[in-house]
């Protein structure tokens, strides 16, 4: 059991896209933070823990998450997943995982397209907007969403 609930697993799936594809995870979590989230969907899983967070997808999404788990990156209480935690402190971004996103994009040939703010929160709403509006309270309460916001998504 890995305490992570399916509605993260299946939000952070569709993050990862984004990621793999278009941006580093700080840009995403900037721009969601920007819309109204709490908290970004990379911080976030670095607290929850990488290698919860790997278990919980059985396998699914791009192979970034894998390789950062192999390397020992296991988030927050590792000291340095998706952001390095200097000394336990706050997120501080490292750029060593931008390179090794592009690095496993260019292995696995896909093209990345960049996107930026806005443009990041509309794409990653067309794929969980749904999702997110039936769960309603909960997506709000598992993804640091205020209620007025779920709605908006």
């Amino acid at each position: 059991m890995t305490g992570i609930d399916p509605l993260q697993t299946s939000f952070w799936l569709a993050c990862d896209a984004l990621i793999w594809r278009h941006c580093a995870p700080w840009e995403l979590d900037e721009a969601l933070v920007g819309w109204g989230y709490g908290i970004g969907p990379c911080e976030a899983q670095d607290l929850a823990g990488l290698d919860r967070v790997l278990a919980a997808r059985q396998g699914a999404g791009s192979p970034v998450l894998q390789r950062m788990v192999a390397e020992g990156r296991l988030g927050k209480a590792a000291g340095w997943g998706y952001y390095r935690y200097p000394g336990g402190g706050g997120a501080v971004i490292d750029p060593l995982i931008d390179d090794l996103v592009r690095e496993e994009a260019w292995f696995a040939k896909v093209e990345r397209s960049e996107l930026e703010g806005g443009d990041l929160v509309d794409a990653l709403h067309a794929r969980v907007g749904p999702v997110l509006r039936d769960a309603g309270a909960q997506a709000g309460r598992l993804l640091h969403l205020p209620a007025d916001k779920v709605a908006a998504v």
